[in-house]
């Protein structure tokens, strides 16, 4: 099987453009202020499911909101890292499934990249709840990161396996 690289590019680029084209729709639906960032919106869509629209200024879950620089900076660092060696370990592995989940993975760390470099804060709107307990608010980009962390784990707890015992084999 071999590498293809342009597909690779491919699927990272719709990834990341699925979360932008959401979170422009939301933007512009709900006329964000996209200056000020204090906009908070919740619209209920069925008794699971709200656009509750925030701007999460802070790291993963909202945390360290108050030292937005150092934040920005230290997250936009650290994103540009993973992204490169991501890419790099996908090219060095040469397999398919893998490189459709780190594409997954790349294509929501450039989305959230691209909102923490346009407007310092990354736009949330997925809000998913029972009664009264709710996850934590989401968007389009943390779902392609959960998803390839997903597949990345289940490729390595059950087909890295049976890959080495055929290597033995033979």
């Amino acid at each position: 099987m071999v590498f293809n690289i342009k597909r690779f590019i491919l699927f990272i680029f719709l990834f990341a453009a699925a979360d932008q084209i959401t979170k422009l729709i939301v933007i512009y639906y709900f006329e964000i202020d996209v200056v000020r960032l204090n906009s908070s919106i919740l619209f209920p869509i069925n008794e699971y499911l709200n656009f509750y629209v925030i701007w999460n200024k802070g790291f993963a879950f909202g945390l360290f909101q108050n030292d937005i620089n150092l934040v920005n900076n230290i997250y936009m660092i650290l994103i540009l890292i993973v992204i490169i060696i991501l890419f790099i370990y996908a090219v060095q592995i040469n397999k398919k499934a893998y490189y459709f989940s780190f594409s997954l993975i790349i294509g929501g760390a450039i989305g959230n990249l691209i909102d923490r470099f346009s407007y310092n804060a990354v736009l949330d709107f997925i809000d998913l709840h029972y009664n009264n307990f709710h996850w934590y608010v989401f968007n389009i980009a943390d779902i392609t990161i959960t998803a390839g962390c997903i597949l990345t784990i289940i490729l390595e707890l059950f087909f890295k396996e049976k890959e080495n015992q055929n290597e033995i084999d033979k």
